[in-house]
């Protein structure tokens, strides 16, 4: 969908294909998906995205996948196929009224799922100077999904890593795949609508361009009513540090106590506190030493560690945008403008393809500490 269609009014249908999970090919059109649905995406969760259906009869599908399709015809008299989602379906219960009418209601997880089931049966490990992404991509194409194409990783081992091992045994494959690209800088693990595993390298979005404009006024594709909050209440005020050994333990304070400073303990009427604990104490320093350290570090910490987020849940007709994606909103008569990542969404198979995202962005408060 481009910005001229996304303007359009269109006519949304809906298509459940069946995709075999050995080929990747679409076998065939599930005819007996009753109306309704949606698709649920949430950057902070592990597997990202699940699905719900109602079918009629009892959901029998083997070892088949289920894509979700949407087919738009515009008003221009153009049309578009646009994938939704591939997903593991889920049936275990029937709704039965009268004996013979029966429906199923349908769970469907992301084929992140997959992984994420899947744990170590005995250690395996990766020495030093291994790219990491090769043993992600093989992790995958073993468990049965295909990684979509993504920029080459450079980095390698500087020490051994290994899984299965100890405390970690009970740790999925899906876990162990989102250690490494943490340890590398890269996003965690996300599938695209084919369910292909998305491996990309991490980037703010304060580095980030937005990719899509969603703005009041004539072709406005949002409404009027939305959620604007920011979650000031909470931010510190006081900040402690602990440097703690064996031996003994350094304390550092940094406290905002400027009467200009919007959250500082003059502004706010109260201590708001936090402590942040450490162990790597730096060795052949005095105490006097660690301490100017240890306030240092609380006043680095007071000063650019904090950030109120500011969050916008809106409902919008269907955008070519996911979670992780930066968007720019401006909607000046409800006073909400600026750049916002979609932390989540959920997509209602109805007409028009409505999404209700909440969007994020995050405001460095300005501090002053004694």
């Amino acid at each position: 969908m481009d910005r001229t269609h996304h303007e359009m009014s269109f006519d949304t249908t809906y298509r459940i294909m069946r995709v075999d999970r050995t080929t990747g090919l679409e076998t065939g059109m599930v005819h007996t998906v009753l109306t309704g649905g949606s698709i649920s995406r949430n950057q902070d969760t592990a597997i990202t995205e699940q699905a719900t259906l109602d079918i009629e009869g009892t959901a029998l599908f083997g070892a088949d996948l289920l894509r979700i399709w949407a087919d738009l015809d515009y008003e221009d008299g153009t049309t578009e196929s646009i994938p939704l989602g591939t997903f593991l379906p889920d049936g275990p219960k029937r709704q039965v009224t009268g004996g013979e009418n029966t429906h199923t209601p349908l769970t469907l997880y992301g084929r992140l799922r997959e992984l994420d089931d899947d744990q170590f049966t005995q250690p395996v490990a990766l020495t030093a100077g291994t790219n990491p992404m090769t043993w992600i991509e093989a992790t995958c194409t073993a468990a049965g999904l295909e990684t979509a194409p993504h920029d080459e990783c450079t980095y390698r081992m500087g020490a051994a890593w290994t899984f299965g091992l100890g405390d970690q045994k009970d740790k999925s494959k899906l876990d162990a795949i989102n250690e490494l690209l943490d340890l590398i800088g890269w996003q965690s693990a996300r599938t695209d609508p084919y369910g292909r595993v998305i491996l990309r390298p991490y980037e703010p979005p304060t580095s980030r361009s937005p990719i899509w404009n969603f703005q009041e006024g004539p072709g406005c594709r949002f409404l009027r009513d939305m959620t604007d909050e920011r979650d000031w209440f909470d931010v510190a005020n006081q900040v402690r540090v602990v440097y703690a050994s064996q031996q003994k333990e350094i304390i550092g304070v940094a406290t905002d106590t400027d009467p200009d400073s919007e959250f500082s303990t003059i502004r706010r009427g109260r201590v708001i506190g936090k402590t942040y604990s450490y162990s790597d104490m730096p060795d052949g320093k005095t105490d006097a030493q660690l301490t100017a350290l240890a306030n240092e570090k609380a006043q680095e910490l007071l000063a650019t560690n904090r950030s109120v987020i500011h969050r916008v849940t809106m409902t919008h007709i269907y955008a070519p945008v996911t979670i992780g994606d930066l968007i720019h909103l401006d909607y000046p008569s409800g006073a909400v403008a600026g750049d916002f990542a979609i932390r989540t969404q959920k997509i209602k198979l109805t007409a028009g393809l409505p999404i209700e995202a909440e969007c994020r962005q995050f405001e460095r408060t300005v501090t002053h500490g004694s």
